[in-house]
């Protein structure tokens, strides 16, 4: 399973205030009950008005249900959560500008619909998450419908997952940068889909070009995890990785890429035909130090997997083609393997390698390729053979030679033909076929599920995501310190061996190290785990010093672990630790309001378990008090259902908190849905533990609907 860097999206910003922001055609309770009203025209000023009034601070600004209408761009600042109230609900709707995201931090874009021009450009910003959002954006602009752009700098952590780029005018994704440094790493696609881009307009004059997920152009790109990620229909390749200046670490795992490269036949069958159209027509297009491990490719215009030049060490484990023109092209590159993967019934070739070296296959299998007249698979063309290469192959029927191997340089086959063909073997050079069978081909097939692979290789270790606890802490506080670290190599770590973290602040000089070391269980191929310092020469936290300091991760230190990169195991972040001034004793009293209820499901059926939320703030002049619950009870029809009790935070003055049920009187926190419309009221400070500046004021009413 695959651990995300924190455990909650809160971690990545911090408790703030919270706006709501309605649009024109909102129900009229939400719009009575938002702190903005947008008119359905340039809807962006009222969203822009709400980010900006949270401040340095951030906080959250809150969607509601409803279509808003933009003319403009929407800046999105440092520490914010701009959320909606799911796609299906909350739409963002474009005549021009897009989400523009500069320069900025900590920010979560989440649960909204975006189309017409507003794409998201995400430009030299560190630690975004973008959740559950779907894109049908136009033609109007290059990029993609989710771009990430660097220029001139290092840009890290950033974040998709169930997201959707659908019917978009250009590619679902790009990866891009300009400049003497030009560094994305740190990028993870979780669940996200590309269905049908460019397909039925692209923007000019690049157009021609529109992929699905296109993962890394011109930047340099590190860390990147792409998991159960989806890509169909799309102009050009599904998942594509050009030869950008540098790619390290890129992983995909359980991928799917299904009939992509829509683009007219007369365009592949030009004189590019076993180039680029080959390439930009394929389900996966590789460069570089990439390992696919699980993924799928079907029925796609040309390959289904190629990979080009340059190539260093792209890795294939368990990997499957079906109906693609060709299963697996190797094409001018070096250092490719191959690990339990399949091809069948491809449409021409199930393997087409030229000028190719350094290509080991381990229980490669290919299924009744239909080949072209002569023969259906292609180790070396004349003029462009392949070198110092191993295949070891099971081979089901097909048309003509299934071993075509002229001039081969020092080139090994092993396994089993199964063939009919008068010629089935047909090679010069210096190939050895020593340990290649020949048989007769029975019609019989194997199984179409591959056999899970045991990956050769090694562990490698890489923090993903840095974190400590409080997140602003003051001089003299304990600090706790948090890792999370991913095994992005091709095997498990050993299990029994701890897998250690130590923490240094300044390299010692601003306080003793940390460490973890209690971790012991094996971490899969691809999967992460967060670790909490548990120890220490002084303790298990960090007493904070004063000052901006280098806080240093380093996992695996002591080098139990025989990993396949050992110079990647450090991750850093800055620390700021300021001297605040003295509190003065504030005057007055609290005075809590209840500021907006929610629930969850939003429609609920009857019978569901409806979990209520209630935002509730302090107009009051001093913070509530530490330790006593800020409780608030939910009745329904007048009737006490459930209730939350377990904020006990100080609430300061202006400040909100969003609260959840967690308890009832029946034993439960949820509320089991009746049919009908009822009336949801939400009482803060129910029971009178805090004394307050205005007692009559505790309640709000809405209405659901069953």
């Amino acid at each position: 399973m695959l651990l995300l860097g924190c455990a909650a999206i809160g971690c990545i910003v911090q408790a703030g205030s919270a706006l709501v922001v309605a649009a024109s055609d909102s129900p009229d309770l939400s719009r009575a009950q938002a702190d903005y009203v947008c008119d359905g025209a340039a809807d962006q000023v009222e969203i822009q008005r709400a980010l900006s009034a949270l401040g340095n601070a951030g906080g959250t600004v809150t969607l509601t249900e409803g279509t808003f209408y933009l003319s403009g761009d929407l800046n999105i600042p440092s520490n914010v959560i701009l959320e909606g109230k799911g796609p299906d609900a909350t739409w963002l709707k474009w005549s021009s500008g897009l989400v523009q995201c500069q320069g900025k931090q900590n920010f979560v874009l989440r649960d909204f619909k975006t189309t017409g021009t507003g794409a998201i450009f995400i430009y030299n910003c560190d630690r975004v998450k973008v959740h559950n959002v779907t894109a049908t954006v136009d033609n109007s602009r290059w990029g993609g419908a989710f771009t990430l752009w660097v220029s001139n700098g290092v840009m890290e952590d950033i974040e998709f997952v169930n997201c959707k780029a659908i019917d978009c005018g250009r590619h679902g994704w790009q990866s891009d940068g300009d400049g003497s440094q030009k560094t994305i790493r740190n990028v993870r696609y979780i669940d996200c889909e590309a269905i049908n881009c460019g397909r039925e307009s692209r923007f000019a004059p690049h157009g021609q070009w529109t992929c699905g997920f296109q993962l890394a152009e011109n930047a340099d790109v590190e860390d990147c995890e792409v998991i159960r990620c989806y890509a169909e229909g799309n102009y050009e390749a599904g998942f594509i990785a050009e030869a950008a200046p540098s790619k390290k670490r890129i992983v995909l795992r359980d991928c799917v890429s299904k009939n992509n490269g829509v683009k007219p036949d007369n365009y592949y069958n030009g004189p590019d035909e076993d180039m680029y159209g080959a390439l930009f027509g394929a389900g996966f297009w590789l460069h570089g130090d990439m390992t696919l491990i699980n993924c799928t490719a079907e029925n796609n215009r040309k390959a289904g997997y190629a990979v080009w030049y340059p190539s260093s060490y792209t890795k294939l484990y368990n990997c499957t083609d079906t109906g693609s023109e060709v299963g697996y092209k190797f094409d001018y590159t070096d250092n490719v393997y191959v690990e339990n993967c399949t091809s069948r019934d491809a449409g021409r070739y199930g393997v087409y390698a030229a000028n190719a070296g350094k290509i080991i296959a381990k229980g490669l299998t290919i299924i009744n390729p239909r080949g072209d007249g002569s023969k259906n698979n292609v180790f070396g063309v004349s003029g462009y053979p392949v070198r110092e290469s191993s295949f070891d192959i099971e081979t089901y029927g097909g048309g003509g030679a299934t071993v075509s191997c002229p001039n081969g340089q020092n080139v090994q086959f092993s396994g089993t033909v199964r063939s009919d063909a008068a010629r089935p073997v047909a090679v010069s050079g210096s190939v050895d076929t020593s340990r290649l069978s020949v048989q007769p081909y029975s019609g019989g097939n194997p199984s179409p599920v591959a056999p899970t692979p045991t990956p050769s290789g090694k562990p490698d270790l890489v923090v993903t995501d840095l974190s400590w606890d409080p997140a602003s802490p003051a001089p003299g506080s304990a600090v706790t310190l948090r890792a999370t670290i991913t095994n992005q190599g091709t095997a498990p770590t050993p299990a029994g061996t701890k897998h250690g973290v130590l923490f240094t602040f300044d390299d010692g000089a601003a306080g003793p190290g940390v460490w973890s070391d209690t971790h012991t269980a094996a971490i899969a191929a691809g999967a992460s785990v967060t670790l909490t310092a548990n120890g220490g020469s002084a303790g298990a936290t960090w007493t904070a010093a004063p000052g901006t300091h280098t806080v240093k991760a380093h996992v695996d230190d002591v080098n139990r672990i025989d990993e396949g990169d050992e110079a990647n195991n450090i991750r850093t972040r800055l620390i700021t630790v300021i001297e605040s001034a003295p509190t003065p004793t504030p005057v007055g009293e609290p005075d809590l309001i209840v500021t907006h209820i929610a629930w969850e499901p939003a429609k609920p059926v009857p019978g569901s378990a409806v979990t209520f939320q209630a935002t509730i703030k302090n107009q009051g002049t001093v913070p509530t008090p530490a330790g006593v619950i800020s409780g608030v009870a939910f009745l329904v029809d007048g009737r006490l259902a459930v209730w939350s009790d377990s904020h006990t935070n100080p609430i300061p003055p202006g400040n909100w908190v969003t609260v959840t049920a967690n308890g009832g009187p029946s034993g439960s926190a949820v509320w089991k849905a009746t049919p009908g419309t009822h009336t949801i009221q939400a009482w803060v400070d129910d029971v009178d533990r805090i004394a307050e500046a205005n007692e009559n004021n505790n309640r709000r009413e809405t209405v659901m609907t069953v």
